[in-house]
């Protein structure tokens, strides 16, 4: 600790709030002009403004209160990374029950900026207080808040701190921003090449059913699958990864030998094979690419390609915006859509000789991994930049800046 600094918990020095929501059985308590935050809002970094509104009968029946300009506020849950998330509160609001304000009792001997960059960069450190860093569930509550010890610089040091660190967070979020831009950029171009390809495949080829390309078309066994220890693994939905359109088989549970053995052959998947998401994701292709024996649920679908049909072809013809837009047209359901076998062996598909084909599948190809060297290069730099930040902050708290 560099000298003239002293460290307090949160509890010794600020002042904290919640909120509450109204009840949703008067919908004359929403939609007035008090603007009324939820935890989607703390990603904002800095929030002015915000969609929720309740009007002055929905903060006096329920617990939500108006928050002090310039506290810097915490996400209590919330899915995925939003816990232990902070914001700074740059206009009157008040809050739900997941959002904590937290505002300095004397802001002249602790900027709400300096208290806000403590804790933005110590997120990691704030999610695992509860004592279980492996449950999302699980939330923070007022009192672990309240017990966080931070360091405190004299003012002038804090200022000088807060300076340094807004020009540079501007150049990293600057650097960040077009790195990103550019990760977009470069999935862009294989997207509009991938529907340019196949509207010219749509213009010049004959159209048959997907069915015609296939010697079968199946979805995963109907039944519970019964688990065991040691088996064979059996992918659902939520082991294909979206973007890189490949399983992952690290968080697979696995069945007996005996269930996989009593399965169709046509339900084991081989080398060759696609696989398509047909419920709630889907529309995601992926190719079998070897022996590896798993098995998978109902909510996926299995392609077997004809001799005369390529895999690769048949997997960027599943991936073409043309066959999506056929499979969102004809999927049913509210809560969770689906594409019926009926309906994924009825997609009307181009039936392409084998040379164009495999002209088409190698053009691709190429510019998947031409795409994916430049998405490489791009997260590393926004990795770069993450770590770099960490490090600024680091250096700042520890009095090194």
């Amino acid at each position: 600790m560099k000298h003239g600094w002293e460290t307090k918990t949160i509890g010794d020095v600020c002042n904290l709030m919640t909120g509450g929501t109204p009840s949703k059985a008067k919908p004359e308590y929403f939609g007035g002009d008090i603007r009324w935050l939820v935890s989607g809002d703390i990603h904002r970094g800095e929030i002015f403004d915000c969609e929720g509104r309740i009007t002055e009968a929905g903060m006096r029946n329920s617990n939500a209160k108006m928050l002090p300009v310039n506290s810097v506020m915490i996400a209590l849950n919330g899915q995925g990374k939003t816990r232990g998330t902070v914001a700074l509160l740059r206009t009157q609001a008040t809050c739900n029950q997941s959002l904590v304000s937290i505002y300095p009792r004397d802001p002249g001997k602790l900027l709400p900026e300096f208290l806000y960059a403590n804790l933005h960069g110590r997120y990691q450190e704030i999610r695992q207080i509860t004592g279980d860093s492996g449950n999302d569930r699980r939330g923070l509550n007022m009192g672990l808040i309240e017990s966080i010890a931070i360091p405190i610089a004299p003012l002038p040091e804090q200022k000088r701190i807060v300076g340094i660190l807004d020009e540079a967070f501007d150049g990293i979020a600057t650097a960040t921003a077009n790195a990103e831009k550019n990760l977009q950029n470069a999935r862009a171009l294989f997207e509009s090449h991938l529907q340019s390809v196949f509207e010219q495949a749509w213009k010049s080829c004959p159209l048959v059913s997907l069915s015609e390309l296939a010697t079968d078309i199946i979805d995963g066994d109907h039944l519970p699958p019964p688990k065991s220890v040691t088996g064979i693994p059996f992918i659902t939905i939520g082991n294909i990864h979206k973007e890189t359109r490949r399983i992952d088989f690290t968080d697979t549970f696995m069945v007996p030998h005996e269930y996989f053995n009593n399965l169709k052959e046509n339900r084991k998947p081989k080398k060759g094979d696609v696989l398509y998401t047909v419920t709630g994701s889907f529309g995601i292709p992926v190719i079998v690419e070897d022996d590896r024996k798993f098995c998978f649920q109902r909510h996926i679908g299995l392609i077997r390609p004809k001799s005369g049909t390529r895999s690769s072809w048949l997997y960027y013809l599943l991936l073409s915006p043309q066959v999506f837009n056929q499979a969102n047209e004809g999927a049913t359901g509210t809560a969770q859509k689906t594409v019926s076998l009926k309906a994924l062996r009825g997609l009307k598909v181009p039936r392409a000789s084998p040379p164009q084909q495999r002209s088409v599948a190698a053009t691709l190809d190429a510019l998947v991994a031409e795409t994916q060297r430049l998405e490489s290069i791009y997260q590393q730099k926004l990795t770069a930049l993450e770590e770099l930040k960490k490090s600024l902050l680091h250096q700042a708290f520890s009095g090194q800046l």
